[in-house]
C-alpha cells in the first residue's frame, strides 16, 4: 500500500503544473460550497437569536384599530391561566442626544419585568422597575451599542439622554445598560437603530398616545402555545368592541417559516456551488485520460512483468482520489480560515458543523473516484502488446 501511494505522489510531481491546476479547481469548488454552508448556518443562527431577542418567539397581539389595545385588554390577557407573562409595547422612531451621539433611536415603551417576555439582560445598572412605570419616571435603559457610540465604553449608567419628540426635548437618566439585542444586525447592515427602553407610561405621557402598538405574550409552556393562542382569540372576542380587528400571531411559527425559507435558499446556493466541483471532477477525468495516453508504454511494461489489470486500475484510481483529497483539503482549510476571519472582523460567532466540512470533502473525493473510473478502466484494459508497440 505504501509503495502505491509513493508511486502516486511521484507521478503527480512529474506533472506539477497540471496537478496544481487540477487541485486548484477542486479547491475552488470546495471553498464555494463550504463558505455557502457557513454563511447559511451562521446567518440562520444569527437571525434566529436576533428575532428571539426581540421577542419573536412567543405570541403577538395587535389590532388594526388605533385604540383597541389598552390597559383593559392587557388585564384580560394577563388573567389567562396559560399566559406566563404579557408585556405592552409601544415603539417610536425618534432622535436622541447622549454624549457624542446625536441621531436616530428606536424608543421602546415597555413595562417592568419585560425580560420575562423578551430577551433583555442588564449589563450594567438595572432594568426598569414597577416604580418607574407607576411613577412615570424619566429614566431609561440603553443598549451597549449606543453606550459605545456615545462614550466609547459600554457603561453609561448615570449619564443623561435627551429624547426629542413633538412635545420638545426631555432629559432621561440612564439607569441601566442592556446587552445589545440587535447589535449583529446593526453591525452588518448599518440599518437597525440603537434601542432605548422607557417606561411605557412615560412614553405615553410624552407622545399622548394611550394605546399600545402590540402586546407580546409568552406562554407558560411551548406545548401550550396553540392552546394559549386559542384562548387569547376567545378572550379578545369577548371584549366586544365595535371595529376592533384583533390579530393574534404565533411568532414562533413565523420564525420557523423564515428558518425554513433560509434553508431552501442555502440549499439552492449549495447546488449552484456544487456545479464548480463537478467541473473540477471533469478536469480530473481529463488529466487522467491524458496520463493514460502518456504512460501507455509504462502500462505495457508493467503488464508484461506481471501487473494485473486490477493493479493498474487501482494505481490510476488512487491518483484521481489523491488529487481530489488534496484539493478538497486545501479548499476546506481556505474556507475555514475565510469564515473564521470574517466572523472575527464582524464580531460574529461562526456556526459551521465539522460534519459539513467532512461531507464536502467526502463529496469531492467521491467525484474524484467516479471521474477516475473511466480512465482507470481504459488503462487496465490496454493490451500489453499494443502498449509496447507504442514505444
Amino acid at each position: 500500500m505504501l509503495d502505491l501511494f509513493s508511486m502516486t505522489l511521484q507521478n503527480l510531481r512529474r506533472r506539477r503544473l497540471r496537478t496544481l491546476l487540477t487541485v486548484a479547481g477542486i479547491a475552488v469548488g470546495t471553498v464555494l460550497i463550504t463558505v455557502v454552508s457557513c454563511l447559511g448556518d451562521t446567518g440562520k443562527a444569527i437571525f434566529g437569536a436576533e428575532l428571539k431577542s426581540m421577542g419573536l418567539d412567543g405570541i403577538s397581539v395587535s389590532s388594526a384599530t388605533d385604540d383597541a389595545l389598552d390597559e383593559e385588554t392587557l388585564k384580560a390577557i394577563r388573567s389567562l391561566g396559560t399566559v406566563a407573562a404579557a408585556m405592552p409595547l409601544t415603539v417610536q422612531f425618534s432622535a436622541a442626544n447622549v454624549g457624542t451621539f446625536d441621531g436616530d433611536i428606536m424608543a421602546c415603551g415597555i413595562d417592568a419585568g419585560a425580560d420575562q417576555v423578551i430577551s433583555l439582560t442588564e449589563r450594567y445598572g438595572r432594568l426598569l422597575s414597577r416604580g418607574d412605570v407607576a411613577g412615570v419616571r424619566r429614566v431609561c435603559v440603553i443598549d451597549e451599542s449606543l453606550a459605545e457610540a456615545a462614550y466609547g465604553r459600554d457603561n453609561a449608567v448615570g449619564k443623561t439622554l435627551y429624547l426629542r419628540t413633538e412635545s420638545g426635548e426631555t432629559a432621561f437618566e440612564i439607569v441601566g445598560v442592556s446587552k445589545a439585542g440587535s447589535s449583529v444586525l446593526q453591525n452588518i447592515t448599518g440599518y437597525m437603530p440603537s434601542m432605548v427602553y422607557f417606561p411605557y407610561t412615560t412614553l405615553r405621557d410624552l407622545t399622548g398616545i394611550t394605546a399600545f402598538d402590540q402586546i407580546a405574550v409568552r406562554a407558560k409552556d411551548t406545548e401550550t402555545l396553540d392552546d394559549t393562542k386559542a384562548k387569547l382569540t376567545a378572550a379578545l372576542k369577548r371584549q366586544d368592541r365595535v371595529g376592533a380587528a384583533y390579530t393574534v400571531q404565533d411568532l414562533a411559527a413565523q420564525r420557523d417559516k423564515l428558518s425554513g425559507l433560509m434553508d431552501i435558499i442555502r440549499l439552492v446556493l449549495q447546488v449552484i456551488s456544487a456545479i464548480s466541483l463537478l467541473v473540477a471532477g471533469i478536469s480530473i477525468m481529463t488529466i487522467m485520460l491524458a496520463s493514460v495516453k502518456e504512460r501507455t508504454v509504462e502500462i505495457g511494461i508493467k503488464k508484461a512483468i506481471g501487473a494485473t489489470p486490477q493493479r493498474i486500475m487501482t494505481e490510476f484510481l488512487t491518483e484521481s482520489v489523491t488529487l481530489a483529497l488534496i484539493g478538497s483539503a486545501v479548499g476546506a482549510a481556505v474556507a475555514l480560515a475565510f469564515c473564521f476571519v470574517g466572523g472575527a472582523l464582524f464580531g460574529v460567532t461562526v456556526t459551521l458543523p465539522f460534519w459539513t466540512v467532512g461531507g464536502v470533502m467526502g463529496f469531492a473525493v467521491l467525484l474524484g473516484a467516479l471521474f477516475g473510473v473511466y480512465p482507470a478502466r481504459m488503462a487496465a484494459a490496454l493490451p500489453p502488446v499494443r502498449a509496447l508497440s507504442e514505444q
